[in-house]
């Protein structure tokens, strides 16, 4: 998910940010960014009729890490070439057939859970437009800083914690973990954008795979959050 800032592109000034190449990879980030919620709603979609992990437990996990990071693989080999993109739509709908079940069991197990889905999307959406849109605009210098790497290791230290917990089952590690991937996810967008506009990240499929990951893991969070806080359990 991170990507090393050439030396030389690390201290850009800000004129850079308004570049026609930087705009032109932040309008194609921003394309395919909107085209990758076909295959997640779809994959949502088959995940909440048919949810892997009601079936199969723990060999269900081990299907996901190794879908995730396989394809993420591919995904990174294929960046230069249109099936770079291709490899990141099967990405993003193997994601979405994941994310299925919590919206399902969200819309099933709560009288308002589809106010409680619709609030998560807005949410994000607005975490979103509102990081986007400073990390476009601001003086400041994300990328050449050491923010990445804490970043980086933040999410990963999290990771390990939500996977450790799906055999502990510790609500309130749960919830924990949920706050800490939303401060996370919303400090990677920001980091993300910033180095699209400065040029230290000229590649869209990458940017795009990045930022979709940490969409997801903002609204799966937020969901999480508003289920515990706010759900009214039927």
């Amino acid at each position: 998910m991170r990507h090393t800032i050439p030396a030389d592109r690390a201290g850009l000034s800000a004129e850079y940010a308004a570049s026609p190449q930087a705009r032109r990879v932040l309008r194609s980030t921003y394309l395919l960014l909107g085209i990758t919620l076909l295959p997640t709603v779809a994959g949502a979609f088959v995940g909440a009729l048919f949810p892997l992990m009601a079936y199969m437990g723990w060999m269900a996990m081990l299907i996901f890490l190794g879908a995730m990071f396989g394809l993420q693989a591919m995904v990174i080999r294929n960046r230069d070439s249109m099936a770079g993109v291709g490899w990141l739509l099967a990405f993003t709908f193997v994601m979405g057939y994941f994310a299925g079940p919590l919206v399902g069991y969200a819309l099933g197990s709560y009288s308002n859970g589809a106010e409680l889905v619709t609030l998560a999307i807005g949410g994000t959406a607005a975490i979103f437009f509102g990081l986007a849109g400073y990390a476009t605009v601001t003086n400041r210098d994300f990328a050449g800083m050491s923010l990445g790497k804490t970043l980086f290791v933040g999410m990963w230290m999290a990771f390990a914690l939500s996977i450790l917990n799906f055999f502990l089952e510790i609500p309130a590690l749960a919830l924990a973990v949920s706050a800490v991937f939303i401060v996370i996810a919303s400090g990677f967008i920001l980091f993300t954008v910033n180095r699209v506009v400065r040029g230290g990240e000229d590649n869209y499929i990458m940017a795009t795979m990045v930022i979709y990951i940490m969409l997801l893991n903002l609204f799966q969070s937020l969901l999480h959050l508003l289920m515990a806080f706010a759900g009214n359990r039927e």
